[in-house]
């Protein structure tokens, strides 16, 4: 078998020339990546690669410039006429030789991991995101995906990283809800709960039957706020939490406390 061409981030037999510069990237990712780099920093700098403008491509067989297309224009060149890529996409100018299922969104106008709209994903127009078929809880938030992720404010619409959809319907990157779930289970910006809560609600149920308040406090009640379903409640004030009695979540703020 041949060598594989490409880079870390896709396997091609093509690098992109830069629409103002005339530099050759492998990628879009690799003209980010470059632009990091100290020497760059101390001369010129070329801009974002703007994908949707890529117009020459260079075929990495042969090392012709060519018109971006899916195959190599030289009748000499050695790969006799095989396609760049498994995958390209004319709007994007995207190659991928990989085995990845990828599908161009027209409503997105960008390419996504997924075998197709109707397929595996639709689109929501209100939050203007593909969504998967398989989401049946999907919650709408309008052009979600058109901000940052709450954790590192990195880009989200053009993140090559997975992205973990929460029970609210905000979003952030996979590996940052790993590590941001280490500390805490609500949303850093909404506030409700990320996901199903019940297992860790019944632990904090046992706790409470566990513990009983002293007989000064069994008179004493919270009024509180649930964070959760939104609504006002009374329950009886413990130390460890007090649960929602519309919901029974435990992801709740005391309002005020009587004794009656």
């Amino acid at each position: 078998a041949g060598a594989v061409l490409g880079c870390p981030h896709y396997a091609r037999a093509a690098k992109l020339r830069h629409p103002q510069s005339g530099r050759l990237y492998t990628c879009r990712l690799c003209c980010d990546q470059a632009r990091e780099l100290p020497t760059f920093r101390g001369g010129t700098q070329d801009e974002k690669l703007d994908r949707y403008a890529v117009s020459e491509v260079m075929c990495m067989v042969c090392n012709t410039l060519q018109p971006a297309e899916d195959r190599c224009i030289n009748p000499d060149c050695e790969s006799n006429g095989k396609p760049f890529a498994k995958y390209f996409c004319r709007i994007c100018h995207l190659y991928d030789d990989g085995s990845r299922p990828i599908f161009h969104c027209p409503y997105c106008n960008t390419c996504r991991l997924g075998l197709g709209l109707g397929i595996d994903f639709r689109h929501c127009m209100r939050c203007n995101a593909c969504v998967s078929l398989d989401d049946k809880e999907h919650q709408c938030i309008p052009q979600k995906l058109q901000g940052t992720c709450p954790i590192c404010h990195d880009s989200l619409f053009q993140s090559t990283e997975p992205l973990r959809g929460l029970k609210c319907g905000h979003v952030m990157h996979m590996a940052c809800f790993t590590q941001y779930r280490n500390t805490s289970y609500t949303c850093p910006l909404c506030t409700r709960s990320m996901e199903d809560m019940k297992d860790h609600f019944a632990m904090i149920d046992a706790a409470i039957r566990m513990q009983p308040m002293p007989a000064s406090f069994l008179r004493t009640f919270s009024n509180i706020y649930c964070k959760d379903c939104a609504r006002t409640s009374q329950c009886p004030y413990h130390f460890i939490g007090q649960k929602c009695q519309a919901c029974g979540s435990y992801n709740t703020r005391e309002l005020s406390r009587i004794t009656h």
